[in-house]
């Protein structure tokens, strides 16, 4: 079963793989164009310079608007945020709550919930691992599903939200949200096979259909572990963790699950340093978090409010 599923992944990729020209997304297409962003028109000219940028001027003449291409822009339309953000940050990194980081900075709760995810979203989009590798440990977190901040009627049974964590030897961690209700054979070749690199060595632990998974997967791909060394056993308990980590916001919506998995593996990744005696001999140290802010993508609060679970 698991020979059959692997194999259904490989033909997919070397499908792509032939059919990669002629796989352009609409991302690729608009990348580099630009756009009146009243009339949407991408009939513009080069209207001159102010403090050194370029500005743009609409040839619609019903239009003429003037602008500048902010579209590489991590501050556009948001003043405020643009001269807080490094203040909420230090407050954001602490762990404080909403209702805290509001009254410290002297803004609604609104507010103060939408800057935390835009810190979320960008630190989401910059830790994203498309494949993990090494050394790979598997553990399973179940969640029920939550509508957390939705008016809507919710009466009905919840589903269970399934979250396979991958952590490797190097601390990358992958929360990769692979099933709704149950983990079956379907879910692990659409969601967690593809995140997997094809050289890696992969361990399952606490459920038996991971660790069937693991050891299936290692034979069909013929990966060894080196003789000279044993399993690692970085964080057998790294998903209970999480689950504990999560109680202190009283329930996270669903649909913004991902983001505070990133924020979790950011965080976990930050507080524990490793001495490494050897490539496969590790001491684990904890150390305080000390990062520096930085933002560097952009998203709405409209995109923030329009955003489903992955499932």
């Amino acid at each position: 079963m698991y020979r059959t599923l692997v194999n259904s992944i490989k033909d997919d990729e070397n499908f792509k793989k032939c059919n990669n020209n002629f796989n352009i997304t609409k991302e690729d297409k608009e990348k580099g164009k630009i756009e009146c962003p009243k009339c949407h028109s991408e009939n513009v000219i080069k209207f001159g310079f102010y403090n050194g940028i370029q500005r743009y001027k609409c040839k619609n003449e019903d239009c003429c608007k003037t602008f500048i291409d902010e579209k590489s822009n991590p501050f556009r339309y948001s003043k405020k945020f643009k001269e807080n953000w490094e203040q909420y940050f230090e407050l954001f990194i602490k762990g404080l709550s909403l209702r805290e980081c509001a009254a410290k900075m002297g803004i609604t709760l609104v507010t103060a919930f939408f800057w935390r995810h835009r810190f979320l979203a960008d630190l989401c989009e910059k830790s994203y691992i498309k494949k993990i590798g090494s050394y790979v440990e598997l553990t399973k977190l179940v969640l029920y599903e939550n509508f957390k901040g939705d008016r809507g009627y919710h009466g009905e049974e919840r589903d269970k939200i399934i979250v396979v964590n991958a952590l490797n030897d190097y601390m990358d961690i992958s929360s990769i949200i692979a099933g709704r209700k149950f983990l079956g054979f379907y879910e692990i070749r659409d969601n967690i096979i593809p995140r997997i690199d094809a050289k890696a060595y992969v361990v399952g632990f606490q459920d038996s259909r991971l660790k069937m998974f693991a050891n299936a997967l290692n034979e069909i791909r013929n990966v060894k572990l080196r003789e000279d060394i044993n399993e690692l056993k970085i964080d057998l308990a790294y998903s209970n963790k999480v689950k504990k980590w999560l109680i202190k916001f009283n329930g996270v919506a669903s649909k913004y699950l991902d983001h505070y998995l990133s924020w979790r593996a950011f965080e976990y990744k930050n507080n524990t340093e490793y001495e490494r005696k050897n490539i496969f001999s590790m001491k684990k140290v904890y150390s305080q978090i000390n990062v520096k802010a930085k933002i560097s993508t952009y998203i709405s609060w409209g995109n923030i409010k329009k955003r489903t679970i992955e499932i």
